[in-house]
């Protein structure tokens, strides 16, 4: 009974280590104001999210376009 405890703990940790390195990274935009927030879902890829620092469009993760609204200072309003 020892041996599956510890076999299912290392599945259970191994699993959760999977779910939360899940979130993808993207290259880190301009400093500066936010001046649009843009989304889209592709039925290949689901929601892709995008901010416009001062003209310079780029890619983020749901959670820092969750984080920036327009005139918000970027990067400080992706640290929560």
């Amino acid at each position: 009974m020892n041996r599956r405890t510890y076999a299912l703990a290392a599945l259970v940790l191994a699993l959760l280590a999977t779910v939360t390195a899940c979130e993808k990274t993207y290259p880190a935009g301009p400093t500066g104001k936010v001046t649009d927030r843009s989304s889209a879902y592709f039925k290949s890829g689901g929601w892709k999210f995008w901010l416009t620092v001062d003209g310079t469009k780029f890619r983020v993760s749901r959670a820092d376009y969750r984080g920036c609204v327009r005139g918000s200072a970027y990067p400080t309003c992706t640290h929560r």
